[in-house]
């Protein structure tokens, strides 16, 4: 086979990869095979109240939502519509920066086959949180700025500087772009020239960006008492009696544990390996190159977006207890890296025997993750079972709302946000449900009006079989009937277990959240 028509297959097999996972995707999300996570469901519910910025994050994932379901409906698939275009992007990016502007199309295919494998690129195509947003405008932020190390053209600044700002409104992590671009630049200028103009278009591009991205955060916090900052610093102890204490093993071996688990324990390992060699290639002037054909401004852009964010998170594990995804951003460079690795050992000479076997396994868990609906794996073990049975909840209330007069009287809440948004979306209607304050953590429930002070009766559901009712509902309540336990399916699948309260004569005065628990 000529060199010519070993890219013309690459190109042909990159492409189809590119359209099949999206279409599988999009077969997913259409099937129903999985109800919208919590999280998704209250970003959907922010979008029906458009806001500069929310308790926990900025304004993009309700802005996408809005989009979304302004075109399908609020549907599943008017709200995953936004996770399905953000895959789609990111391998889009992938394709352009390795395939056409590095002239590396097998590489690209490489690339693409881990991205789609991974955990975290394999979740965040299908479910629509504020990863899929924060990794799209990553991704493509990190383009920009290897055109504007290697060409200097302006329209890479400025397109860079617009993927900062809407990245910054998808996720605060997305501030990390602004050191590591810096360090890139300066370590790259340390050996070459870099182009007419570079630095006072880089530090104009990072500089508005980073200013429009927290603007609309800075003013929906200085206007809700700064709420959504005091939850990031408590979230990372950073305030607050966990930020007292500095040094904490027990977090340590769960999170580098869970890290396996969002990249996939063998590409974890490949991550490493390709991590270390081009490390290696760009330090060191003495080793020869593993990867000659990769630029040195790619192998340095590759390098400081990995290590840094990745060594980031892991320490601060030592100090609190750090969510799997928080190190996502590590990970576009990551797959890259792994990619790398992947493509000198399955091409090396001799060929390994084993050489496909890694990416046959990436493929089998790709096929059996999208096929959730017919795994015979029930019961709360199973990681998706928290995505199963809210439509059928939805049901079981309106039946108890109708039960109770129906109308406007009748309100729905719960006393977790989770519950509460999956309330607003799968109860018939779509009303927003409420969030009963009181000793929990704050949330954006706690920050729009409670429930009309004229109704006259109320649903509250909790998760689980609950023969209690809580002190603080029994009291904006004249009477409450017996618990309801409501034990739902999800097709042939079971799905998860839930308590209804039909609570009469509401008293009109709903509790102000309590304190400032965040």
């Amino acid at each position: 086979m000529t060199e010519r028509q070993s890219a013309a297959l690459h190109w042909a097999l990159s492409i189809s990869l590119v359209v099949l996972t999206t279409w599988v995707r999009y077969r997913f999300v259409a099937s129903g095979q999985l109800n919208l996570a919590p999280d998704e469901a209250q970003y959907w519910d922010w979008s029906r109240t458009l806001q500069w910025s929310y308790y926990s994050k900025g304004p993009l994932i309700a802005v996408i939502n809005h989009i979304g379901t302004s075109f399908f409906g609020a549907t599943e698939l008017g709200v995953r519509a936004g996770a399905l275009a953000g895959g789609l992007l990111m391998q889009l990016a992938v394709l352009g920066w390795v395939g056409l502007c590095l002239g590396r199309i097998r590489t690209a295919l490489w690339t693409l086959l881990v991205l789609n494998t991974t955990m975290l690129f394999m979740a965040g195509g299908l479910l629509m949180t504020t990863d899929n947003p924060l990794l799209a405008c990553w991704i493509l932020a990190m383009v920009c700025l290897s055109l504007a190390v290697e060409r200097g053209h302006p329209a890479a600044f400025i397109l860079m500087g617009l993927f900062l700002a809407l990245g910054i409104t998808a996720k605060y992590t997305m501030t990390l772009f602004i050191p590591l671009a810096l360090v890139s630049a300066v370590w790259v200028s340390r050996g070459q020239d870099m182009p007419a103009l570079f630095w006072p278009r880089l530090l104009k591009a990072l500089g508005i960006g980073g200013i429009a991205g927290l603007l609309p955060i800075l003013i929906w916090n200085a206007t809700n008492g700064w709420v959504g900052i005091k939850h990031v610093l408590h979230r990372g102890a950073l305030a607050g009696d966990k930020a007292k204490v500095f040094f904490e093993l027990k977090n340590f071996p769960e999170y580098l544990g869970s890290q396996l688990g969002v990249v996939t324990p063998w590409w974890f390992v490949f991550l490493f390996i390709g991590a270390w060699l081009v490390g290696r290639q760009v330090l060191s002037r003495r080793v020869e190159p593993v990867f000659p054909w990769l630029p040195r401004h790619m192998a340095v852009i590759l390098t400081v977006f990995f290590w840094p964010v990745w060594l980031l998170f892991l320490f601060w594990s030592l100090h609190a207890k750090v969510e799997a995804n928080w190190s996502a951003t590590a990970y576009p460079a990551g797959i890259l890296l792994a990619a790398l690795a992947v493509e000198r050992f399955v091409h090396r000479e001799p060929r390994p025997r084993w050489r496909f076997a890694w990416p046959a396994l990436g493929a089998a868990v790709f096929v059996l993750l999208h096929l959730q609906g017919y795994i015979p794996f029930d019961g709360e073990k199973n990681p998706v079972h928290r995505l199963r049975g809210w439509q059928e909840l939805g049901v079981k209330v309106e039946e108890a709302r109708q039960e109770l007069g129906g109308g406007d009287g009748v309100f729905v809440f719960s006393d977790e946000y989770g519950v509460t948004a999956e309330l607003s979306f799968y109860v018939p209607g779509q009303k927003r449900a409420y969030c009963l304050a009181g000793g929990r953590k704050m949330n954006q429930y706690d920050l729009w009006p409670g429930p009309d002070p004229a109704s006259a009766s109320a649903v509250f559901v909790v998760k689980g079989s609950k023969e209690k009712l809580p002190r603080k509902v029994s009291k904006i309540f004249e009477s409450v009937d017996e618990p309801r336990v409501v034990q739902t399916e999800h097709g042939r699948r079971m799905g998860q277990q839930f308590t209804l309260f039909l609570c009469r004569g509401y008293k009109g005065e709903w509790p102000a959240q309590e304190g400032s628990a965040f």
